[in-house]
């Protein structure tokens, strides 16, 4: 299932092996598309969170190809983006 990012947020950086990058932060900006991947295994979280891939990012800022996050950030970040089509459709009318 693919999300769409609805509340920027921030999340702290981890390098190419996995360690955290103390100090430093990654943008996950608003608008940007991220596909659920449940088969992938979590690099750096643990089974409370899950793993999400860039789809399509915005234009305002630079975002990872990859993320893990809570379910709970995911609540409060992201809508699925069957949601939006479905919005939008009802906007348009048809």
């Amino acid at each position: 299932m693919k999300y769409r990012c609805i509340k920027t947020m921030y999340l702290e950086k981890y390098d190419g092996d996995g360690f955290l990058m103390e100090g430093r932060y990654m943008t996950i900006p608003e608008g940007s598309i991220w596909e659920l991947c449940e088969e992938v295994y979590n690099f750096i979280a643990g089974t409370d969170c899950v793993h999400l891939e860039r789809v399509w990012k915005s234009k305002r800022a630079k975002s990872h190809p990859w993320i893990e996050i809570t379910k709970e950030h995911l609540a409060v970040h992201f809508e699925p983006i069957e949601k939006v089509h479905f919005e939008l459709i009802e906007q348009i009318g048809e």
